[in-house]
């Protein structure tokens, strides 16, 4: 389940990946996220949470498709989160870098 749709991509293989902006206080909703649908099957997975009170945006791939980088924005907005440095830092946006470790293809 998720809600507010806001990025969304498709990669090389037609898979679609959806960025998530909710009210993550809204009906359990939880943490925002991005999943991944096929567009094959229509069945959706979720690829990664993004921390507390934040919206995941942006999406690109580098260009041997190994890292793919996805925006965190606003993490902590109400005071709930210490992303990227975690104890007692103050929140902040980054761009995050994921990779296989396996070194294998992402999308």
């Amino acid at each position: 389940m998720f809600n507010s749709p806001d990025g969304l991509a498709f990669d090389r293989n037609g898979m679609l990946w959806i960025q998530t902006d909710g009210n993550y206080t809204f009906a359990g909703q939880g943490n925002n996220q991005m999943l991944v649908g096929d567009s094959a099957t229509g069945e959706i997975r979720r690829f990664m949470v993004g921390p507390r009170e934040c919206e995941v945006t942006g999406i690109a791939w580098s260009s041997d498709r190994r890292t793919l980088f996805v925006g965190i924005q606003h993490p902590g907005e109400k005071g709930n989160s210490h992303f990227p440095d975690g104890g007692d830092s103050v929140p902040r946006s980054a761009v995050i870098a994921i990779a296989r470790e396996d070194g294998g293809l992402i999308g």
